[in-house]
């Protein structure tokens, strides 16, 4: 059987020796080579790489992933919103609960873990609920390994003009 799976779990194994060193500093918030040369670049570099427009910035939380699935889904929907999220995994049943402890509308497309999201199902879902107004999927479930098809989600959530939410190995882009 052919396993078709990525593991994209960063961790001590698959780490380099240059970034086990580099993490041998011990950076202070306070330190200014710390604020200027790595966290206003990561910032700037995000917020490039997110946007042209001008007077936007990018804030990095330290925590799991879960932590920042509820800050974006608690910052960028209220009560008056509709969110559709793809549960293929554990971060996407996790979404779909934290919508919930929000107060937050979600219809959910449960598919089986293994089994990348089946867009005909997402458009038809987004073609016969307008009042949908944000959709969310877990790119790369790291329980698992397996990958979402990004490009096409994306193509038919701006299709649909939704908001757009992902998550990225235990990284959330709004």
């Amino acid at each position: 059987m052919k396993n078709d799976y990525l593991l994209l779990t960063p961790g001590p194994l698959s780490t380099s020796d240059t970034v086990r060193h580099a993490m041998l500093k011990d950076w202070c918030t306070w330190d200014e080579e710390y604020n200027k040369g790595i966290v206003e670049v990561i910032r700037h570099k995000l917020v490039k790489l997110a946007t042209q427009h001008e007077n936007y910035t990018g804030v990095l939380m330290q925590g799991s992933g879960t932590a920042s699935i509820e800050a974006t889904i608690g910052s960028a929907l209220n009560q008056h919103d509709k969110l559709l999220v793809i549960a293929n995994g554990v971060y996407g049943v996790r979404m779909n609960q934290i919508a919930q402890y929000l107060k937050i509308s979600c219809v959910i497309l449960q598919q089986k873990e293994t089994q990348p999201v089946d867009l005909k199902q997402f458009e038809n879902i987004l073609r016969t609920d307008s009042t949908i107004t944000h959709v969310a999927m877990v790119h790369c479930e790291t329980t698992t390994g397996m990958l979402n098809p990004l490009i096409e989600f994306c193509k038919i959530a701006k299709a649909y003009n939704k908001s757009l939410s992902l998550m990225q190995c235990r990284a959330l882009v709004v």
